[in-house]
């Protein structure tokens, strides 16, 4: 794998603070008018895919967190919320949860992963892992 330039790492860095690419380009010197480009071809790059994910790794061992962590923690607070009635509050739950699911995205396409949370009563969790099936969602008129 290729060596990271000081532009792509410096990208890396700024992409990780807020994971906007093109702010991330614009701040590791590429021009504004390139940016949204630039920032594309940095993410397709495997160096830098690498250099994300081995940052993103370390974040996550460093935090004691997971995703599935805050997944427990939001549905938490949803049960909690729609307990007491606080809709508006379960509602943005509920959100957070699908955007992590990738559910409102139009043409998905992608194998994602399926948690199911089996039990976590006794401060434990039990977690079965899968891949959903492919998939696409039809447009309104029924063609894409």
């Amino acid at each position: 794998m290729r060596e990271l330039t000081t532009k792509q790492k410096v990208f890396v860095e700024e992409y990780l603070s807020d994971f906007n690419a093109s702010r991330a380009a614009r701040k590791a010197g590429y021009s504004a008018k390139t940016a949204e480009t630039i920032a594309y071809q940095q993410l397709q790059k495997t160096s830098v895919r690498a250099a994300l994910s081995s940052a993103l790794a370390k974040r996550a061992a460093k935090s004691e967190r997971d995703a599935l962590d805050v997944l427990l923690d939001i549905r938490r607070v949803v049960t909690r919320a729609m307990a007491e009635g606080d809709h508006r509050s379960a509602l943005k739950g509920l959100e957070l949860e699908g955007k992590h699911l990738g559910m409102f995205e139009r043409h998905n396409a992608q194998r994602r992963p399926l948690v199911s949370i089996v039990d976590f009563t006794n401060g434990q969790r039990s977690v079965t892992a899968g891949v959903t099936a492919d998939h696409e969602s039809p447009s309104a008129d029924g063609q894409d």
